[in-house]
């Protein structure tokens, strides 16, 4: 991670499409800048009068300063309204992007969330300081240059301080919002993973151990918390040092020209007392925004790292052949030894995928139906091309009605899905719930037994048929019947759809036509072939 180089870069690049708010931050800053300096001006007067006796008509210089009083806060107002808008078009692309990648659930739902929401400050607080930080102690210097020029040389010399200041004790907050965000996201994901697993972590009497961690987790984000408010309250302190130090200073400098050296009146006195403060808040109101900023960085980094990552893509043609050609391709796990070498041609048969449990069966299937990354080449005949379809042994069933779960939302005629329904056992089911073919299953609904959401998954490749149906163990852990139903609507596929069955079972292996053989890391074309060779 390049953070102290690159976090400013990319947050500020997501502004570029909105200059128009850009110039919008400068352009305010620059009125409130001049505004400032009248209403010091206006007010000196009505002090220099009260104070002096001098003749002056301060009904008059009242209302002025009141329309500038109103002025002021309109103005403010908008600029914190520019960078509120400004944040929610950024949040919202960003969260568009978010939602694309390919990220673990906890971590997605933690990005998507708090991660995006921790880059507000950014937009909505830092970017409109910085324009006001750099435009008001310039023109207040300007001015003060020409009104009282030995004030501006104290504000020059006294001003870096500050950012010097905020920047040694600030530059710390980054790396330390980038671990609060990352022991989020572990916490997170593990939060996440055990109330997916609670019933089996209960069975298991693994519950103590698995609430102790969440413990620690919980204990860890604290602590990190805690050492970024530190940080907080330790930079204010010092920030609050700087300017009250600097402001004496310019007050003893015009004390002593007003009392002892009577070089300077009353009313220029007064004026530069009252824009000092204003100088030295805008520079340090920076230095609060750019511990805030720093604090978005984390969470900017890891958003970048993310949006960063190159979803790897298997080298894919096509041809006019009707075989699938894998050309010297190799598969590699991180933080594993593990290596599935594939340098075949595969004619386009009916297959039995088999081989010993780990050799690379799922992977070789995966490789084939694109949802696996490999080095090489893999020629696909044409007909291929969107139309393969993988079947995992966990089918996800959506929470929405079962006719929805079938044709995945599309226009398909419901007579065709009520035939190949009967044909899985499954439209009598279907039909008696209580809302039929529109009773809501899945998470929080109606549940659907092991066999029969294997069932459902099968019926929706009759529905929508794939010239390529990958099967990975369709009848693993299930019942007699529903083993049975499963294989005859397979035998039934095949008149439609070449398909590739991943299996350990005997008879399934024994009896196929053509056996895909992966065992130590190779992977082998045979015809008739016994358990034995390929176990």
């Amino acid at each position: 991670m390049h953070l102290r180089r690159d976090y400013v870069k990319f947050l500020t690049q997501l502004t570029k499409p909105f200059i128009g708010i850009h110039i919008l931050l400068f352009i305010l800053s620059i009125m409130l800048s001049v505004i400032i300096i009248t209403q010091s001006l206006e007010i000196g007067k009505v002090i220099d009068f009260i104070l002096t006796n001098h003749q002056y008509q301060i009904s008059q210089t009242l209302v002025v300063i009141l329309l500038i009083l109103v002025s002021r806060a309109v103005i403010q107002s908008l600029i914190k309204y520019s960078g509120h808008l400004l944040s929610h078009k950024i949040k919202n692309k960003l969260r568009n992007r978010i939602l694309f990648k390919n990220n673990d659930a906890g971590e997605l739902m933690n990005l998507s969330q708090q991660g995006v929401e921790g880059v507000h400050p950014f937009f909505a607080d830092y970017l409109p300081q910085v324009y006001k930080s750099m435009l008001i102690p310039i023109i207040i210097i300007i001015f003060l240059f020409k009104f009282h020029y030995q004030t501006a040389l104290i504000m020059c010399i006294t001003a870096p301080f500050i950012p010097i200041f905020y920047i040694i004790i600030g530059i710390n907050t980054a790396k330390k919002a980038t671990d609060q965000m990352l022991s989020l996201n572990h916490f997170s994901n593990y939060f996440l993973n055990v109330m997916k697993g609670i019933m089996t972590i209960k069975l298991f009497k693994y519950d103590d151990k698995a609430m102790g961690k969440i413990e620690d987790y919980s204990v860890q984000y604290k602590d990190n918390t805690m050492k970024i408010l530190k940080t907080a309250f330790l930079s204010t302190l010092m920030l609050e040092f700087v300017s009250m130090l600097s402001i004496g200073i310019i007050a003893l400098e015009i004390g002593l020209s007003l009392i002892v050296f009577k070089t300077v009146s009353f009313y220029v006195a007064v004026v530069v007392l009252m824009l000092a403060p204003e100088f030295y808040n805008a520079l340090k109101d920076l230095g609060l925004a750019f511990h805030t900023g720093k604090q978005s960085s984390g969470y900017g980094d890891l958003i970048e790292s993310s949006l960063d990552e190159q979803v790897q893509t298997t080298n894919i043609s096509y041809h006019q052949k009707n075989t699938i050609a894998f050309n010297n391709m190799n598969v590699t796990y991180p933080d594993s030894d593990y290596l599935l070498s594939i340098d075949t041609e595969l004619p386009m048969h009916h297959y039995v995928i088999a081989g010993p449990s780990g050799a690379g069966k799922s992977t070789l299937a995966k490789v084939i139906a694109q949802l696996q990354y490999a080095t090489g080449e893999m020629t696909l005949p044409e007909y291929l091309k969107d139309n393969i379809v993988y079947l995992s042994q966990d089918p996800i069933i959506l929470n929405t009605t079962i006719m929805n779960n079938i044709t995945m939302f599309q226009n398909i005629d419901e007579n065709i899905v009520y035939q190949y329904a009967e044909q899985l056992k499954l439209h009598d089911l279907f039909k008696n719930m209580p809302e039929g073919y529109d009773t809501i299953i899945g998470q929080g609904a109606r549940q659907l037994s092991g066999g029969e959401a294997r069932r459902l998954m099968l019926l929706r490749v009759f529905v929508q048929p794939k010239a390529l149906v990958i099967f990975d163990e369709p009848t693993a852990m299930l019942d007699i019947d529903s083993e049975r139903i499963i294989n005859e609507a397979i035998n039934k596929l095949k008149d439609i759809s070449t398909v590739f069955i991943i299996a350990h079972n005997k008879h399934t292996i024994e009896s196929a036509s053509h056996v895909v053989r992966v065992k130590n890391g190779r992977v082998s074309i045979h015809d008739k072939v016994k358990v034995s060779e390929v176990i």
